[in-house]
């Protein structure tokens, strides 16, 4: 009778580290599941933060030019008709006022 009670618990912690086992596969599936959606997505976000700081440094290089050039007259007025949205006196603009 005792070997008995022995097999019967000797099968059941078989089970049990068998239920373990495929529980921590799959643990480790989807922790590498999630480990690699994260990389995608930290790939996308480096890749605009690379054409933010290409944008960037066009500009600086554009703001360069403009201050070694000691032409601050062209700057301001580049300003005014980028930025402030100021027209020459001759200048006749038109907008698209049916897209709202």
């Amino acid at each position: 009778m005792r070997s008995e009670t022995n097999y019967k618990s000797g099968s059941a912690t078989r089970t049990l580290i068998h239920i373990a086992l495929v529980l921590f596969v799959i643990f480790c599936t989807v922790s590498i599941i999630r480990t690699q959606n994260a990389i995608v997505e930290q790939r996308q976000a480096l890749a605009e933060l690379e054409e933010q700081v290409d944008v960037l440094a066009a500009e600086n290089e554009e703001l360069a030019a403009l201050i070694a050039s000691d032409d601050i007259g062209s700057y301001m007025e580049k300003l005014a008709l980028e930025s402030a949205g100021y027209a020459y006196p001759d200048e006749r603009r038109y907008y698209d006022t049916s897209r709202k």
